[in-house]
């Protein structure tokens, strides 16, 4: 996966028909930026789904020393008056709703979390496909604004041109004109 910084020292060769310097560095920065929120967006899902791993760990553990009090309140509850069974009943119920509570809570945040990564790959996917698109979009432009055989094909009927007139011993200066207006272009 790219990082910004590989983004922005990106350096692209220049060809025969190679684009506008300035057009792809401007591209190159708007670029980057999205690119460096949607990173950053991305770390910081991970950096929470993290911290909620260990909030999973440490309910875990909670839920395990829970149990450990509930085989304790068992294990003396047979020792104690129909009082005190009743009472152990009592926390033992708590001690389950809660667990059960805490349970439900982290599977809540864990699918909300999900649902989040699930909206960004989707705003990730999209982006590729739209940056796609338009770069398709840029090389197309790019091919019609250079129409180098065009170009190749005019000088070559100008040339046969002036071949034969130079045989006939006149020269027009509007195919000249015409000659140095298309090269112009």
């Amino acid at each position: 996966m790219f990082t910004p910084v590989d983004l922005e020292t990106m350096v692209f060769r220049r060809g025969l028909r190679g684009y506008r310097t300035k057009e792809v560095q401007e591209f190159m920065r708007r670029l980057t930026r999205d690119y460096e929120k949607l990173y950053k967006d991305n770390m910081e899902l991970r950096e929470e789904l993290e911290e909620k791993k260990e909030l999973i760990k440490t309910y875990q553990q909670m839920e395990e020393t829970l149990k450990n009090t509930l085989y304790l309140a068992q294990g003396t509850a047979d020792e104690i008056k129909s009082a005190g069974e009743k009472q152990a009943e009592v926390i033992l119920r708590e001690a389950q709703n809660r667990s059960e509570q805490m349970k439900l809570k982290v599977r809540e945040e864990i699918q909300a979390e999900l649902q989040q990564l699930a909206n960004l790959k989707q705003q990730v996917d999209l982006f590729r496909i739209q940056f796609t698109r338009f770069l398709k979009a840029l090389i197309e432009m790019a091919d019609q604004q250079l129409d180098i055989d065009g170009i190749w094909e005019r000088m070559l009927e100008l040339s046969r041109g002036e071949s034969s007139v130079k045989e006939a011993g006149t020269a027009t200066s509007t195919e000249s004109s015409t000659f140095l207006g298309t090269i112009g272009r």
